[in-house]
């Protein structure tokens, strides 16, 4: 039992593919809140833009 434990605590298979899930959920999650926000901003230019327009012909 002793060994098997020793053995346990030094094996590292799986260390690295925990790495690559966490650096991918981080990189998602990231990506999505850049999205998000150019999102917002978009939509906000294009209100601007229709509000110009519509002053602009008198509507």
């Amino acid at each position: 039992m002793k060994n098997w434990i020793k053995m346990f605590i030094a094996d590292e298979r799986g260390a690295e593919s925990t790495e690559v899930a966490i650096t991918g959920v981080v990189l998602a999650g990231g990506s999505v809140a850049g999205f998000t926000q150019l999102k917002d901003k978009i939509e906000q230019k294009g209100d601007e833009l229709i509000g110009k327009l519509d002053a602009a012909t008198g509507d």
